[in-house]
């Protein structure tokens, strides 16, 4: 795989890192656990339902290392589906942009038109609230289990399917309520692979709590990040997503 592959496939899940859901309560009978209030519960662990849906954009700056290399990412995102990510990553320098069911990556003078899976999970990550009401996207949940995460923290696992088929697989602490690891399945040219991303440090901002600290590994790959800031309902503007000739 290469390195402009690889960043990528990194970079079109990040933007995933908050998912919400409404309805239901949490109960403590595994007979009962739903994902809809699993999830419920992570959206009042980091600030209620109501801070969580007046989010209408958002900017991200992190820095970390990938692949020996020192990376810098800029994200905005813009309610209800429109992403751009800007990523430098040595001399690399990556342009993602997402808007309207169209995807585009560009790198130099290379231009990349974002199609099939990689396309819809790129759909998925940009809208920003799309998780309020999967079944409306025709994805499918399901509440697997308890699962222990690292052998030390006992989580809820939930199970979602895309309506391609792909799988993504999140675990919540039953202690505090925070997701704190994500799987995903990766459809690429070169394969099917599985992306682990753990999420820590939650701080917050303007109410609502975010991860400070996130590391990604895909196959013997680590990306470590640590978020710069965080800012909210700051009024980007349209012409910010659309691509740059």
């Amino acid at each position: 795989m290469n390195y402009k592959h690889f960043i990528l496939i990194f970079i079109l899940t990040i933007s995933g890192c908050l998912f919400a859901q409404n309805n239901d309560t949490l109960q403590t009978d595994p007979v009962v656990i739903t994902p809809r209030a699993v999830i419920n519960k992570y959206i009042y662990e980091i600030g209620g339902m109501d801070k969580f849906t007046s989010i209408k954009d958002r900017t991200t700056i992190m820095s970390g290392t990938a692949m020996e290399q020192s990376i810098n990412i800029l994200i905005l995102q813009k309610f209800p589906d429109k992403l751009y990510q800007e990523l430098q990553a040595g001399e690399v320098k990556q342009f993602l942009y997402y808007s309207d069911g169209k995807g585009v990556m560009k790198v130099g003078n290379e231009k990349i038109d974002i199609e099939g899976k990689e396309l819809e999970r790129l759909k998925y990550d940009a809208i920003m609230q799309f998780i309020l009401d999967p079944e409306s996207y025709g994805i499918q949940s399901e509440y697997v289990g308890r699962e222990m995460v690292d052998s030390t923290e006992d989580c809820f696992e939930i199970k979602y399917v895309l309506p391609s088929g792909i799988r993504w697989f999140q675990y919540y602490s039953v202690a505090t309520g925070l997701k704190i690891k994500e799987i995903k399945e990766i459809q690429t040219k070169q394969g099917l692979f599985e992306q682990e991303t753990y999420f820590s440090d939650y701080r917050e901002v303007d109410g609502i709590k975010f991860p400070f600290l996130i590391t990604q590994y895909f196959g013997n790959q680590e990306i470590d990040l640590t978020v710069q800031s965080i800012e909210i309902n700051t009024g980007l503007e349209d012409s910010m997503f659309e691509v740059l000739e």
